[in-house]
């Protein structure tokens, strides 16, 4: 106390000199010391008490402290150096304020930096911490654009200088808190980079901790952003284990115990919860002092982690005090707190699953009441929370026995799935926010045929189809379609930062929210219509489009079928559903053997168990039967009927797991196939079949590109690419290892590859690839093996894309046609080359053969050239060559292939049945 009376409180200088290194004990002193009343304290001593109050509030973090503090600040009238050192203060107070969940506001904070008179890098710095609070609280008034915008500015300003390393940090907690509210998942791998350049620069201390803490929290957000919630958790428990070594009462460790919890919260890992986080949540949003919108959001976090565990458990006692919690976050959180739609979206949701469980017809009417005001709040499609509570209504919608409504709601949540993938700069990001819409539109499809509205179920169905490939022929023509519209200098924003956020959510809310039907625009959100796909079936002859839908417990599967002039409606499949080990199971296990090379994994107990070939052979021939009767033979039975001169000829949309059967291999009772009964083409979405119907033909004059055996190990690959050149196109390119005995060429690089394939200046009638294809997870998954063992994957070949089309592609390379990563968003390499503008493609569902490739692809251009066969036609009549025992040897083929045709067995189905046709 002695120290403390001492001290000259009407000199500031001395007495901040004093409180900055005082111990507890003196602050309290100080305090007393200026606690009189009588006289009252000037405004030097009002300004050395306001700095004493953020002291105490440093050490107890008592929000009363930093409340007087500011007052006693306000009322300061001193107006020397020191008021600006106790403004910093007061503004730093009101940032550990943010990070404790306390009463933050960013536009008072502003307004002290702007009063004191600061240097204007250290006033920048500031109040770019501010724009971070107010991110990190969820303040009314965060301008996030301008927030961004600021923080570019500033790493600029103080780059090589003292406070470059906190500008970065500044930036990339902006980044952080972007990504999470606008879902747009390019900001997650902006953050990794940038951080892993500041661990590889070599900070320590309190930098790099900060880096390693960043580092984690971007993998929680990319790995959710990607559907890896498995991954995600593992990155959430490490975080755990960096808070744990922290100071305990520091604001920076209660603010990342805060994104813990809630990350803890909303994470769904099946079977996987982090210790003690319910109790923890509870306390959390118990603490004193914070702010209505932050206790809402801590409540709102517990809520949902008690409904998750119970929905996981089906405790309906338990989902009952979730709901509770959920309930009373909705209603303290303030009408403008930006994650009130979330929350009243995941109330309705689990009042649904509670009315389910035995809840009353006044929890539905409750779920409906909040889901209806989520959907207000939301306002339109570019809300990032829009598609969830659209599908959540349309859920609750159906329990209520209000279809109609329930389909239009589930509708419209697919308009908000295609806004999220086209908003995402790159096919990673696309891809990954493609991955929820595929059982949403599924669903909303059998609700359309429960309802009998087969045309609902079309575009349902097609609505949650390889959206991955929609958005890269969509952003490739939007310069066009900006200018189409009058929207010049957005179409030039567009070419100089397509990958900006706010530039694509500009461009796709100009897109989406003119008066598209006054200009040659179409509306990007939805798929076509049905007349739109009549049209072009019949441009492209195609007799009916078929989508297979999988059935499930208790629910047949359908085959929703569109002809080509009449009205589309559904054939009931009841035995196309999914179990335990069907035959598509068991093929695809056993294919992943064969490719690997494993010995057993399977039951079977003969003599052939041993070898994976066999063994996967057999499951084929299952499958082949299957296919028959499960679909092929129902839906051929129904084509009977249609009173037609020929062969139907049927395009097909399998969905989901369905997409990894050879369809058209399909075998009846009397051992016919399904190839020779009728024509088989597949697409991977209506989108893209009307895309394809408009391109202009190419005609095939001998040209194009032929590749083959890059990497010197398919010698059968090289015989077929010079004989299909020779016989076919002798005046197309060629690109193969120019040793051995055939002419010089160039080197079968990617590069050389891609540069043919964005060539404008001439036609490109064919590209016939002769080489070893893959299929693995991820965008880059699927990929060309070409010359020094240099990959061209399915990424670079859809990014390469132009407008000019390429007639046919021939991709006679393992496993072409098979989705990478995921059956359903059907995103393959045979995919990939048909939206970078190929009107045909060829491809292939497995590792076929190299002999019986060799001979399959050289009959199918055969048919295609020599007898004039459109592509489809061309690739069944040389399937059904290759099933014919009395299969005739062509004059046009070399002796080297003819040599071969004896050995053919049309009956395995290995060495035909994996090639598709897509297209034309």
């Amino acid at each position: 106390m002695t120290v403390a009376m001492n001290v000259r409180w009407h000199d500031p200088v001395a007495a901040i000199a004093h409180l900055r290194i005082a111990s507890s004990a003196e602050v309290a002193a100080a305090l007393g010391a200026l606690s009189r009343s009588d006289p009252p304290l000037d405004s030097a001593e009002l300004l050395a008490r306001a700095y004493a109050w953020l002291r105490r509030y440093d050490e107890d973090g008592d929000p009363a402290m930093l409340a007087r503090a500011r007052a006693d600040f306000a009322a300061a009238a001193f107006t020397g150096p020191e008021r600006a050192v106790v403004g910093q203060a007061l503004v730093l107070g009101a940032l550990q304020a943010a990070m404790r969940g306390q009463d933050f506001r960013a536009a008072r904070e502003h307004a002290t930096i702007d009063s004191i008179g600061l240097d204007e890098t250290v006033a920048a710095l500031l109040h770019g911490l501010v724009e971070s609070g107010a991110a990190l609280t969820d303040d009314a008034g965060y301008d996030g654009d301008g927030a961004f915008a600021r923080a570019d500015e500033l790493v600029v300003r103080t780059a090589g200088g003292p406070f470059a390393w906190a500008a970065s940090a500044l930036r990339m907690s902006l980044l952080v808190k972007r990504g999470q509210d606008r879902n747009f998942y390019d900001d997650a791998r902006q953050t990794r980079a940038q951080v892993q350049a500041m661990l590889d620069a070599g900070v320590t201390g309190e930098q790099r901790q900060f880096a390693e803490v960043m580092l984690e929290a971007a993998e929680i957000l990319g790995s959710t952003q990607r559907g890896e919630t498995g991954e995600a958790f593992d990155s959430l428990q490490r975080l755990v284990d960096m808070v744990d070594r922290l100071p305990p009462d520091a604001p920076s460790t209660s603010a990342l115990r805060r994104q813990i919890d809630a990350g803890a919260a909303i994470m769904d890992v099946p079977g996987q919860h982090m210790p003690g986080a319910e109790q923890a949540q509870r306390r959390a949003a118990d603490e004193p002092g914070l702010s209505p919108g932050e206790q809402a959001f801590r409540i709102f976090m517990s809520g949902v982690g008690i409904c998750r565990k119970a929905v996981d458990l089906r405790d309906a006692d338990r989902l009952a005090r979730g709901v509770d919690q959920l309930r009373r976050a909705s209603d303290l959180a303030p009408a403008d707190h930006p994650h009130r739609p979330l929350m009243d979206t995941m109330l309705g949701r689990f009042l649904c699953v509670r009315y389910e469980l035995g809840g009353g017809r006044e929890v539905l009417d409750e779920a409906l009441r909040r889901l209806t005001r989520a959907r207000r709040a939301t306002g339109d499609v570019a809300h990032p929370v829009w598609a969830y509570a659209e599908m959540a209504s349309a859920y609750a919608y159906r329990l209520a026995g209000r279809r109609v409504e329930g389909r239009e709601a589930g509708k419209r949540a697919l308009r908000g799935y295609a806004w999220s993938v086209l908003l995402q700069a790159g096919t990673v990001d696309a891809a990954a926010a493609a991955r929820d819409v595929v059982d949403d539109a599924t669903e909303v499809a059998r609700w359309c045929l429960a309802d009998g509205d087969a045309g609902g179920a079309v575009g349902a169905l097609d609505a949650g189809r390889c959206l991955l490939l929609y958005a890269a022929t969509v952003t490739m023509g939007i310069p066009a379609r900006l200018h189409a519209l009058g929207q010049d200098g957005l179409a030039r924003s567009w070419q100089t930062g397509s990958a900006d956020p706010d530039v694509r959510r500009d461009v796709l809310a100009a897109l989406t929210g003119a008066r598209l039907a006054d200009v040659p625009v179409p509306d990007v959100l939805d798929p076509p219509s049905l007349e739109q796909i009549r049209a072009a079936l019949r441009a492209m002859r195609h007799d009916a489009l078929v989508y297979l839908v999988p059935g499930r417990l208790g629910v047949p599967g359908t085959a929703v079928i569109l002809p080509n002039g009449s009205e589309p409606f559904a054939l009931s499949l009841p035995s196309l559903v999914e179990s335990g080990d069907d035959p598509v199971q068991r093929y695809s296990r056993l294919l992943a053997a064969r490719d690997a090379g494993e010995v057993g994994g399977d039951d079977a107990s003969d003599a052939t168990a041993a070898d994976p070939v066999t063994r996967w052979r057999d499951a084929l021939d299952r499958l082949a039967e299957w296919a028959w009767r499960v679909a092929i033979g129902p839906l051929l039975a129904e084509t009977g009927r249609w009173g037609l001169s020929r062969a139907p000829r049927l395009l097909l949309v399998p969905m989901g797991w369905l997409a990894a059967v050879p369809w058209h291999a399909a075998r009846d009772y009397d051992g016919w196939y399904a190839v020779q009964q009728a024509e088989f083409s597949y697409t991977p979405s209506a989108r893209l079949l009307c895309e394809n119907a408009s391109r202009t033909p190419i005609p095939q004059d001998g040209g194009g590109l032929v590749v083959g055996d890059p990497t010197h190990d398919l010698p059968d690959a090289r015989t077929e690419a010079l004989a299909v050149r020779a016989a076919f196109y002798p005046d197309a390119e060629l690109l193969v290892d120019d040793a051995g005995d055939c002419e010089a060429a160039p080197a079968a690089t990617p590069e050389a590859v891609l540069a043919w394939l964005r060539r404008a200046d001439q036609a490109r009638p064919m590209l016939h690839l002769a080489c070893h294809g893959a299929v693995g997870q991820g965008i880059d998954g699927s990929y060309l093996l070409l010359a020094g063992r240099a990959r061209l994957t399915a990424r670079d070949i859809l990014e390469g894309r132009k407008d000019r089309a390429i007639g046919v592609v021939a991709l006679a390379a393992c496993t072409t046609g098979v989705p990478s990563g995921t059956f359903d968003e059907a995103f393959s390499l045979s995919t990939a080359f048909l939206a970078a503008g190929a009107r045909t493609v060829f491809g292939s569902l497995w590792p076929v053969p190299s002999d019986a490739t060799s001979l399959l692809m050289f009959m199918a251009h055969h048919y295609l050239r020599a007898e004039g066969r459109r592509p489809a036609d061309a690739l069944n009549r040389a399937q059904r060559w290759m099933v014919d025992r009395e299969r005739a040897i062509p004059a046009d083929m070399p002796a080297a292939l003819a040599r071969r045709v004896a050995e053919l067995d049309g009956d395995d189905l290995s060495t035909w049945a994996g090639f598709l046709h897509l297209g034309w």
